[in-house]
Formats: structure tokens, sequence, C-alpha cells
């Protein structure tokens, strides 16, 4: 049997990349915080789903998903993460702790323990970045520099896995209309007309069809690879 593994498959992101995903592979595992939305998004999308609440933060979350593994893992996609969008002065060291263990250390952890569970030959890992990674925008210290290292993970994860027959590819959103974007969603919208060329927000679907491609319909030869889904924003940075 073959597992597609999708972590925050109960964000905006995260759902749209398992429904994309539906039906590659046998099983699939929703992983994420919220139960109640890991259970509409494996209503909405059928077949065998299993969902794992779990805080992949603590070493009980990710066992639980590892454990939920049947088979050999046929792909992951790591789409949790936490936003910060405050300046580093008013965050607090637990703010910052955070912040960090959501969006690095925890996926970090994660894949490791996932390295243990058998992976099907040509297995793909998609990891979701952020544009925050690659520029410096006021109040994203914390949560750009936590973005920039996970990018560096999984080209570094890219190199590493390459003999193993496992492809790392990173999918860095732009800004998505998603409720990620919380009470700061006014304000980037503005930011969106005056600064991105195609002048209006991405859609979750935006970013699950990179998601796909990089998983499913990349060619064999494309790993450590990064698509930005930004709307032109990086390409007059």
């Amino acid at each position: 049997m073959t597992t597609g593994v999708v972590i925050g498959a109960g964000g905006g992101i995260g759902s749209a990349a398992a429904r994309a995903l539906a039906g590659s592979c046998e099983a699939m595992v929703l992983a994420g915080r919220r139960r109640e939305r890991l259970e509409s998004v494996a209503a909405a999308i059928g077949g065998e789903t299993l969902v794992v609440p779990a805080d992949i933060t603590t070493a009980d979350g990710r066992n639980a998903v590892a454990e939920a593994v049947s088979g050999e893992i046929a792909w992951l996609v790591l789409a949790s993460g936490l936003p910060v969008r405050r300046p580093l002065a008013t965050l607090s060291e637990a703010e910052i702790e955070l912040a960090f263990g959501a969006n690095l250390v925890g996926p970090a952890l994660l894949v490791r323990r996932l390295l243990d569970v058998p992976w099907r030959e040509r297995a793909a890992i998609a990891v979701i970045g952020s544009i925050s990674a690659s520029r410096a925008l006021p109040n994203r210290a914390a949560y750009g520099a936590s973005k920039a290292g996970l990018e560096h993970l999984a080209r570094s994860l890219a190199a590493e896995l390459a003999p193993a027959g496992i492809r790392v590819n990173v999918v860095a959103p732009g800004v998505i209309d998603t409720p990620f974007l919380g009470e700061a969603g006014a304000a980037l919208d503005e930011w969106v007309s005056a600064h991105v060329p195609l002048g209006h927000l991405g859609t979750p679907d935006d970013v699950a069809n990179a998601v796909r491609y990089v998983v499913l319909d990349a060619p064999d030869y494309l790993t450590g690879a990064r698509i930005a889904v930004d709307g032109g924003a990086e390409a007059i940075a």
C-alpha cells in the first residue's frame, strides 16, 4: 500500500493540496491540530483517508503521524505553519520559540521521524515555503527567518535524499487568500494591489496545483527547486 501525508491539512493551502492529490495513492493521512477541520476535508475527499489530530512540535504528535502510515510513503506535503507579523522587539521569547518550533524545528523533526518509515521508490516531498523567506520585510523577522530555514532544510534534504530516490522541492506562496492572513488581510490586499504585477491575491488552488506538479507531474530530474506562486512579486523585488 502507498500512503500520502499532508501536514497542515486543515489549513487553506493544506486542504487544497489534499484535494489536488486525492486519488494519487491508496491511502491519505491528513494531519493537523483541528480534528473538526480535518474531518471536513476528509469527507470532501472521500476514499481511504485517516484523520490524525497532531501537533508536530511534540514527539507524541510526530509519532502519531508516523504510526498512521500504511505501507510505504508515496509523498509528503509539509503545509503547516504559524504566522507571526509583529516586530521582533514586541515578541516574547516564548512567541519566538513557538514560531521557530512550528515553522522549522517541528517539520525537521517530523521528516527525521518519517525517514524511519518505508518510502516508495520515486517518492516526493513538497515543502510550503514563503516569499518572506527571500525578502526582508518589516514585522516578519521571526516568520521570515523560520521559513528561510525551512527552505534551506528542503534544499539540503534534496541533496541528502536523492540517492534514495526521494525528490524534495519547495513551493513558496506569496499572499494567498486564506484565513492564514488573519487581521492583516485588508492591509495585505492593499499591498498586493500596489506591489504584485498580477494585482490580486492568489488562491489556495493556485498553490495546490504547483504542489501537485512537483509531487506527481514534474520530471524525475527536478529536485531542490523552488517555485514561487506569488503573482510575480519576486520578479520585481
